[in-house]
């Protein structure tokens, strides 16, 4: 017949890991965060906006590379 005591060492054990890895994390995290770049500074513009000008900055991007069949550049 099972007891209920394996159930609560299984239990504890898993709690007492739990919280050695999470205070060690934490503390890994704040000793290396003084080592890391900066995060990059997000323009003001919101998503679609930062989509638009993505596709926008692609299509001069490949208009100026594009050239027709004799070898010369399309005007836009």
């Amino acid at each position: 017949m099972p007891t209920d005591r394996s159930a609560r060492r299984l239990l504890a054990f898993a709690l007492g890991t739990a919280a050695i890895f999470d205070i060690t994390g934490a503390v890994i995290y704040r000793v290396l965060r003084t080592g890391l770049p900066p995060s990059p500074q997000e323009p003001r513009a919101g998503p679609f906006q930062l989509s638009t000008m993505t596709i926008q900055d692609a299509h001069r991007e490949a208009v100026t590379r594009a050239r027709d069949a004799n070898g010369q550049s399309p005007s836009a």
